[in-house]
């Protein structure tokens, strides 16, 4: 039984560590390319939360697969410290959702100004992923009518071309955010909660299974043919006879 709920942690902290080596590569990827393609520019220090964040999850990720698939006890427990650390962090994000709000308004004006006047793909991909998220559509919130219009969600009708503006969402999106924005947000939460629980069981499991089970066998020296000292262990002990030439064996 806990061969299984070992094996199913670590599956479980594979997948976790898998989702969150990708999303922290994505946002490094952003962070350093603002960062060094736009030096000059006020992002509201969106370009550093990037990195800073991007690093502290691909940090906990390697450390999580390093602990879960090389049964490393020292690194599991150092993910688990890693795990509550974010979950603080979001934790913070949500108690203080008033100030954290007005931050994304102030990066999300920042990546729209540079995609009008410079058309980066980079910041036009992050655009694209920000609208589709958060279900809204550049500053005027009209698809085909915003000069960003094409990184908005396809209208399936006249009807849908009509979107709220994104900063309008991202002013409460800690509140009254889009779904499938709050769906991630309090799923991730829940996914960490797992994974800690997946931690702290597996590292319980390889505590137990290098904890010593049986006292150390006694060793009886007999001498055979007197002149040859042989190590004997019996073999009610459950240890195989090493050492022994068999002629010498049957002399005794």
């Amino acid at each position: 039984m806990m061969a299984v709920c070992g094996i199913l942690c670590k599956y479980v902290i594979l997948i976790f560590n898998i989702l969150y080596t990708v999303v922290s590569l994505a946002f490094l990827g952003v962070g350093v390319w603002l960062r060094a393609r736009y030096p000059d520019a006020s992002s509201g220090s969106g370009d550093y939360v990037l990195i800073a964040v991007g690093m502290v999850m691909l940090i906990t990720a390697i450390t999580g697969d390093i602990g879960g698939c090389g049964n490393m006890t020292s690194y599991l427990a150092t993910f688990c410290v890693l795990l509550v650390v974010l979950m603080a962090a979001q934790l913070a994000l949500y108690v203080q959702r008033e100030k954290v709000d007005h931050r994304l308004v102030e990066f999300y004006v920042f990546l729209y100004a540079i995609y009008i006047t410079a058309g980066d793909p980079v910041v036009g991909g992050t655009l694209r992923v920000i609208h589709y998220t958060m279900d809204c559509c550049g500053a005027l919130g009209v698809v085909g009518v915003d000069p960003i219009s094409h990184t908005c969600p396809e209208p399936s009708g006249f009807l849908d071309r009509f979107m709220s503006p994104c900063p309008t969402v991202l002013l409460d999106v800690m509140g009254k955010g889009p779904p499938l924005a709050m769906g991630i947000f309090y799923g991730n939460a829940v996914l960490m909660l797992l994974c800690l629980l997946c931690s702290l069981a597996l590292y319980k499991i390889l505590r137990m299974a290098a904890s010593p089970r049986y006292t150390q066998l006694t060793q009886t020296v007999v001498s055979i043919s007197g002149s040859h000292l042989y190590p004997y262990l019996y073999p009610g002990d459950g240890v195989v006879l090493t050492s022994m030439e068999p002629e010498l064996l049957a002399e005794a």
